[in-house]
């Protein structure tokens, strides 16, 4: 009985990881459509541009951050305690992933 609960309260969190992680990616796409916007009228000085495009490079590398701990929390945590080595490549990944 307690695996069950186990179960609901790890596929809530995935979805509650999956509705956070949607939400950061439909602010980038509003980020880029505001972006597109102002070239294509020509709109906003350089700088103005520039501000924006970093917001969006800022939200990726947000987004990125809350990917790898989707992964931390919902899938390492148990395959760390089923497949020790595997886990530490796929962490050792990830990380590398991060540094390129």
């Amino acid at each position: 009985m307690l695996d069950a609960a186990n179960d609901q309260t790890e596929t809530g969190l995935k979805c509650e990881y999956n509705t956070q992680t949607l939400h950061r990616i439909h602010r980038i796409q509003g980020q880029l459509v505001a972006l597109e916007k102002m070239i294509e009228q020509d709109a906003g000085s350089c700088e103005e541009r520039v501000i924006r495009a970093r917001t969006i490079e800022k939200g990726m590398t947000s987004l990125i951050t809350h990917l790898v701990e989707c992964y931390l929390v919902n899938t390492a945590r148990q395959q760390m305690e089923v497949n020790p080595d595997e886990t530490t490549r796929e962490l050792a990944r990830i990380f590398d992933l991060l540094n390129h």
